[in-house]
């Protein structure tokens, strides 16, 4: 009896001992209130990339976390109109950004997302971006180069914000990211944003089928897995989601049938062109948008519309910021107007349906399903899941948060 006793007393002692030990840990172990948002937008970044290039990153995240069978850009499929709509959830024709270059008609005054002054001026910019709504809600953000996030817009900005220079080495913007993810508590900002533009550059240069843009495609995987190790690095990394997505695809521009619209539009109807190689906006005199019109009707190779004829589903015909003509591109076909610089071997920015503009969605994370395939998402649909993530109200955007529930557990 008495040898039971002491058995039973040590065991006892043992289990004391155990519980004390797993209460030191939970006291010690960092607990997150409210998980983090890391979103990483890789420029370009085709949804069939993954299929032709060696991708170890990607596919693991894939098998650990979601991949979608594509994300669906806006029109046009632009690379600041859809990084805005991203951060928004609204169409252009409601955020305001239609193009990496346009004009404002009543002002004559032009964006340009080469101009310092300009993408810096909060006027421009409709709606609320997501590090807006974050901000408002006493949520800290970090975006590094990102559409919109170097203008104050409703009175806010990023809590730090870097503006885009490309000369800032890949590693260095993701050592930024980790820097300030790795601050005390208090000063952690719960979302944070950045870009990398490689995928783009090359789509552009050489096209979406060389074998340079498979290096590419590899060396950005060896990037993604980089970030994903200085993340695991963190006390906190459990409580990490991270969204590698991209904002268009890419297609091979047929550089044969250069379509040349000065030859067509003569200076006289137009205030301006602004032109990139797969859609281009006309802003036409008083009087001569018709003019514009019949001249362009019949040319191989683009399609032109009045702006307010443009498809409903595009969400275009409201902004008199696309101008009064709008001129696409048929299938890869190159337009220019006045144009000296080299011409393309990849195209994207005309219709958004084209399964080819469609982008990429990875997800891994603890509010992420795992091992899930997710049909085509739409990325109006991810300021909706943002907010989600962080937990804060969304503000009224034109996106549909049922059409992309399904990759949260």
């Amino acid at each position: 009896m008495k040898r039971l006793s002491l058995i039973l007393f040590v065991v006892f002692i043992a289990l004391v001992a155990a519980q004390d030990a797993y209460v030191r840990h939970l006291r010690s172990r960092k607990v997150e209130p409210r998980n983090y948002t890391v979103v990483l937008s890789l420029d370009g970044f085709r949804f069939d990339y993954q299929d032709i290039a060696n991708t170890p990153t990607l596919d693991s995240i894939q098998k650990n976390g979601v991949r979608a069978v594509g994300l669906q850009p806006v029109f046009p499929s632009l690379t600041f109109t859809n990084h805005y709509t991203i951060a928004t959830g609204l169409y252009a024709e409601n955020h305001g950004i239609v193009a990496n270059n346009f004009m404002i008609p009543s002002t004559k005054q032009i964006y340009s997302k080469s101009d310092k002054d300009i993408v810096t001026d909060g006027h421009f910019y409709n709606g609320e971006p997501i590090w807006v709504t974050a901000e408002s809600q006493h949520i800290k953000s970090v975006v590094n180069m990102w559409v919109g996030a170097d203008a104050v817009i409703k009175g806010y900005r990023p809590t730090i914000s870097r503006p885009y220079n490309a000369n800032v080495p890949y590693r260095a913007r993701i050592d930024s990211v980790i820097k300030w993810l790795s601050v005390n508590y208090d000063k952690r900002p719960h979302l944070a944003m950045c870009y990398i533009e490689e995928t783009d550059n090359v789509g552009h240069k050489l096209g979406p089928d060389s074998p340079t843009t498979v290096a590419v495609i590899e060396a950005i995987d060896r990037l993604v897995g980089y970030f994903c190790q200085q993340l695991a690095s963190l006390s906190f990394c459990d409580s990490i989601n991270f969204i590698v997505l991209s904002d268009h695809g890419m297609m091979t521009a047929d550089k044969q049938n250069v379509v040349s619209l000065e030859k067509y539009v003569r200076p006289a109807w137009v205030d301006t062109v602004i032109c990139s190689s797969a859609i281009s906006f006309a802003y036409c005199k008083k009087g001569c948008a018709d003019s514009v019109l019949s001249a362009l009707q019949g040319v191989n190779g683009i399609t032109a519309c009045l702006r307010a004829d443009l498809p409903e589903r595009f969400h275009c015909s409201q902004s008199a910021r696309m101008g009064d003509v709008v001129i696409l591109s048929d299938n890869g076909q190159v337009q220019t107007y006045n144009n000296k610089r080299s011409l393309p071997a990849g195209v994207h920015g005309s219709d958004n349906a084209n399964p080819l503009m469609n982008g990429i969605f990875y997800a891994i994370g603890p509010d992420f399903k795992t091992g899930y395939a997710a049909p085509q998402l739409y990325n109006i649909d991810v300021y909706e899941l943002l907010c989600r993530l962080l937990e804060i109200a969304p503000a009224h955007n034109d996106g549909h948060f049922e059409r992309i529930e399904c990759v949260l557990k």
